[in-house]
C-alpha cells in the first residue's frame, strides 16, 4: 500500500531552533514564547496577521470598488517592503546553521544532534533566509530516527494549532517553491 501524503512536500533552506515544551504551554498559547527574538522579527509576524484579517475586507472593497482597492494593495506592499527593509538585518542575528528541511504545511522534517521522543511537543523557530520569513510555531514529533551514515537523528513534526496567517504565509512560500522548481526544469529541458 503507498502513502499518501495530504500536502505538498518542498526541500528547502531553514534556520531551524527547537525547544522541548509541555503540552500545558501549547494549549495556553498560539505562538511560542521560548525564543529572543528581536523586534523585528516580531513585526513581521504581527504585519502578517493583520493582512490575513485584511484580506476578506479587501476582497469585498474590490467587489465595490476596484480602483479603491488596488490602492490599498499599493499601500500595503509599501508597508510590507519597509518591514522587510527593517527586518533584513535583524534576520541576520536570527540565524544559525541553515539546513534543507522536507517541508509542507503540515509539518516538516529535520535534523537534530540529539533524539527526541514520539509524541513530544515542541515549539519551533524557522527562519526563512531567501524570503526573510520567520514563523514561532508548535509541532508534535510523529518520528526519530538514527541517520544512516551520518551523525545526529531525522526528527519528523506534524505543526499544532499553527495561526492562519503562519499557514497563508507557508502556503505562499511553498507555492513559490514550486513555481521556481517548475521555471527551473522548463529552462533545463531548453
Amino acid at each position: 500500500m503507498t502513502e499518501r501524503r495530504q500536502f505538498y512536500r518542498i526541500e528547502h533552506p531553514v534556520v531551524i531552533d527547537s525547544q522541548c515544551v509541555s503540552d500545558e504551554q501549547v494549549q495556553h498559547s498560539a505562538r511560542p514564547d521560548q525564543f529572543k527574538v528581536s523586534p523585528f522579527f516580531l513585526l513581521q509576524a504581527q504585519l502578517r496577521d493583520l493582512e490575513t484579517e485584511a484580506a476578506h475586507c479587501l476582497h469585498r472593497l474590490g467587489e465595490q470598488s476596484p480602483a479603491t482597492e488596488a490602492c490599498y494593495r499599493t499601500l500595503n506592499r509599501k508597508i510590507d517592503l519597509i518591514a522587510r527593509t527593517l527586518a533584513a538585518d535583524s534576520f541576520k542575528l536570527d540565524q544559525g546553521e541553515t539546513q534543507f528541511v522536507s517541508l509542507s504545511e503540515g509539518g516538516l522534517n529535520f535534523t537534530s544532534n540529539q533524539a527526541i521522543d514520539v509524541g513530544q511537543a515542541l515549539a519551533l523557530k524557522l527562519v526563512f533566509p531567501d524570503s526573510l520569513l520567520g514563523l514561532l510555531l508548535y509541532a508534535r514529533v510523529t518520528r526519530c530516527q538514527s541517520r544512516v551514515n551520518a551523525s545526529g537523528h531525522e526528527i519528523g513534526v506534524e505543526f499544532l494549532r499553527m495561526p492562519e496567517s503562519c499557514r497563508t504565509q507557508l502556503a505562499r512560500l511553498i507555492l513559490e517553491a514550486q513555481a521556481k522548481q517548475r521555471q527551473y526544469t522548463l529552462e533545463s529541458n531548453t
